[in-house]
């Protein structure tokens, strides 16, 4: 069996059109997993939604929550969708189950949305594990008519679509300086940018960086 039967060898610079809901479990991910997702949607004049589900405040206290929303709304600027929406749901709280299905369910019909961003299943976050299977399970009660795109942060997945971010990819760069209070906790722009550099491994060396999904 060839190689390209295995993982992609070309990349694309267009993403399914319609309504687009991002889910992030953590304010961040929506940089990390998808940023360059967001530009490209933004850049062929689609309507992005991003909801923020949790408060990302493990640890920390009202003020700090408060910070990384701040940060969210900060790379929202750079990315040009306006402005996340916040549910404040706990961080590392966050439960698979029909409180949270039918939650994603409503918000897809709110936005009318026709792609759908979350987290993969192969992550191993459980808020991210919690979010992926809840968008699986909110999407296939949709029915047909959804694109979903699963992304990834913590844990590489097995792509069957890359999105060459070379248009892009100083603007995501400069999108995940935004979180300054994660930054100083891990090097993640440095860890997502060597993810999306090492995408390019299929690529036309012309590519220089690409973010991998797996779109049902």
């Amino acid at each position: 069996m060839p190689e390209s039967q295995h993982i992609p060898y070309t990349a694309t610079t267009r993403l399914p059109s319609g309504p687009v809901l991002v889910l992030a479990p953590h304010p961040d991910d929506e940089v990390f997993g998808c940023g360059g997702a967001i530009l490209t949607h933004r850049a062929a004049g689609q309507t992005v939604t991003v909801v923020v589900v949790t408060d990302g405040g493990h640890g920390g206290d009202a003020a700090y929550v408060a910070l990384r929303r701040q940060e969210s709304r900060a790379a929202a600027a750079l990315l040009g969708y306006g402005g996340p929406i916040f549910w404040g749901l706990p961080d590392r709280g966050l439960v698979y189950g029909e409180q949270l299905v039918q939650q994603i369910q409503h918000q897809i019909v709110a936005c009318a949305a026709q792609v759908v961003y979350a987290p993969s299943p192969w992550e191993v976050h459980p808020d991210h594990l919690a979010l992926a299977y809840a968008t699986l399970e909110a999407v296939r009660r949709q029915g047909d008519g959804i694109n979903l795109l699963l992304y990834e942060v913590g844990a590489p997945l097995r792509p069957n679509l890359l999105l060459d971010l070379t248009p892009h990819w100083a603007t995501k760069q400069a999108a995940m300086q935004c979180f300054p209070s994660q930054l100083a906790k891990q090097a993640y722009d440095t860890h997502i940018a060597a993810l999306n550099r090492y995408r390019t491994y299929t690529l036309p060396s012309a590519v220089v960086a690409a973010e991998a999904f797996y779109q049902l």
